[in-house]
């Protein structure tokens, strides 16, 4: 009785030591998986920031990359296509057939002098957004330079250009520069365009000949159109 008695204590005391034992053990995996959660977190923290500041970074580079390609192509004063801008958008087109339109502001030279270049750069400004306004998407409208302006229409509908340049005369005559100067009452241009292909050894004899034909335009009384082979159309 009394070897069965010390036999219950010993196994009591034995289980009670596992008991411990246990919970001790228990205790060091709850803190080492509580470690080891706050590495991950840690880390994942760390990924999270890294990926947010490299995605920043890429997209600062390309708004970078994308102003000085903007500087590059377009015109600061209008935001149309520069010289540069014009003939690289030309080039990637498929179709290099079409027309070129040359449009020249009418007496600009007097507006700088009577006005000012301020006045002018502001109905330059004018000028170049009603041209935009009134082409299509596919085609490629520049400032050539100065108060000069080249559209290149990859069409072969001559009479759809006529239309196309009749409403760009009607449309620049019709703005109010009023407001710049009371005495600025209209501002017109005139308009050279011909058939040829924009591809580089051929844009230099298509320009010159919507050139000619600008001159033709100007001399014969300004705000008016010449077509190439066409009688001219004024407003």
């Amino acid at each position: 009785m009394r070897t069965t008695k010390y036999t219950l204590l010993i196994i009591l005391s034995l289980l009670s030591h596992f008991c411990i034992a246990s919970d001790v053990s228990w205790q060091k995996q709850a803190i080492e998986q509580t470690r080891l959660n706050i590495i991950l977190f840690i880390n994942i923290a760390i990924f999270a920031v890294v990926l947010v500041l490299t995605l920043w970074q890429l997209v600062k580079t390309k708004r970078v990359n994308q102003h000085h390609y903007e500087q590059s192509v377009l015109d600061p004063l209008t935001q149309l296509f520069n010289r540069h801008g014009f003939h690289q958008s030309v080039d990637r087109l498929d179709n290099k057939s079409g027309f070129l339109l040359i449009a020249d502001i009418d007496n600009f030279k007097s507006i700088n002098d009577r006005f000012g270049h301020n006045i002018g750069d502001k109905v330059l400004h004018r000028v170049a957004k009603t041209l935009k306004q009134q082409v299509r998407d596919s085609d490629i409208a520049a400032r050539y330079g100065g108060e000069e302006f080249v559209i290149f229409f990859p069409s072969q509908d001559s009479n759809q250009l006529k239309m196309i340049s009749q409403r760009l005369i009607c449309s620049v005559s019709a703005l109010d520069f009023s407001d710049l100067n009371e005495n600025l009452k209209q501002v017109t241009i005139s308009v050279g365009l011909d058939k040829g292909s924009v591809e580089a050894n051929h844009f230099e004899l298509l320009y010159e000949k919507a050139d000619t034909l600008l001159y033709k335009a100007k001399s014969s009384g300004k705000n008016q159109f010449i077509m190439g082979h066409l009688e001219s159309a004024s407003v």
